[in-house]
């Protein structure tokens, strides 16, 4: 396998993880932990993190984790593929 080749199937899976990441956020905000965004809503607002709970709440929702977790998928995955590659692609024999 060259870097090429490497590259473009790493991209391929970086762009299937970045689809299946909002089900797995879904899964992970709903059914798992359904108090964690009401939690980090309030104790944000406790803290001093954010002065009212509208500025929280805009913050800690599912759509904007689902969609940081899509771009933070893609990117990482594409960084990730990009870096490995230059160590696993196969040498040339001489």
């Amino acid at each position: 396998m060259n870097y090429k080749q490497g590259l473009i199937s790493g991209i391929i899976l970086s762009v299937i993880i970045a689809l299946l990441s909002p089900l797995t956020q879904w899964v992970t905000s709903f059914v798992i932990t359904p108090e964690y965004f009401p939690n980090v809503i309030k104790r944000s607002v406790e803290i001093g993190y954010f002065k009212t709970t509208a500025e929280a709440e805009a913050n800690f929702n599912y759509q904007n984790y689902a969609i940081q977790g899509a771009i933070g998928a893609l990117v990482m995955g594409i960084v990730t593929t990009a870096s490995a590659m230059i160590f696993i692609r196969t040498k040339k024999m001489k």
